[in-house]
């Protein structure tokens, strides 16, 4: 028990403001943010949009880029006792006995590539003139020429073969994949 508390306490802090990581418990990434928030530490919580299937449709849902953790900016002498024991917090990630900081520079990174805390990831994109397929709905299966991307890239124009003429159509992206 005693080598448990030598431990515990051989614990290395650094004084200052850097960047950690916290690890969450399931699903609670959202609570701890704002939790931490409120004991005025900065956070920096990325998320992702994506697609799930709720039911039997599809629908876009907000999910944490890194499910279960999150970034915070603190000293940890202190502010890190209140962040630790917030509630929906496991612990800060650790390696042994030392808590890492995050660099400023990945900070930064995924800053620039989250505006509004959410991340910009797209499918990959296609080529115009590629063929593709209609991979669900009424003309699932059906070969098409791919277009253009159209805004948000969320819907792509394409082009499909029907009494002897190219007609567009405008599809979800989501509904078309490479043959």
């Amino acid at each position: 028990m005693t080598e448990k508390r030598d431990r515990v306490r051989s614990l290395e802090i650094e004084e200052g403001l850097r960047w950690y990581t916290i690890r969450t418990k399931p699903r609670k990434e959202g609570n701890v943010e704002k939790r931490l928030k409120d004991l005025k530490v900065e956070v920096f919580l990325p998320w992702v949009r994506c697609r799930r299937r709720i039911g039997t449709r599809h629908q876009w849902v907000l999910e944490p880029l890194f499910p279960g953790y999150l970034f915070c900016h603190l000293d940890l002498m202190l502010a890190g006792k209140a962040a630790r024991y917030a509630p929906g917090v496991k612990d800060f990630v650790r390696f042994g006995n030392r808590i890492p900081e995050v660099k400023e520079e990945v900070i930064h990174g995924l800053l620039a590539r989250c505006p509004d805390g959410v991340a910009q990831v797209g499918p990959r994109p296609f080529r115009p003139g590629e063929p593709l397929m209609i991979k669900e709905g009424p003309l699932s299966g059906l070969d098409v020429i791919f277009e253009r991307e159209m805004k948000g890239v969320e819907r792509v124009a394409v082009l499909m073969d029907f009494l002897g003429r190219q007609t567009r159509l405008i599809l979800p992206s989501e509904m078309v994949g490479r043959i």
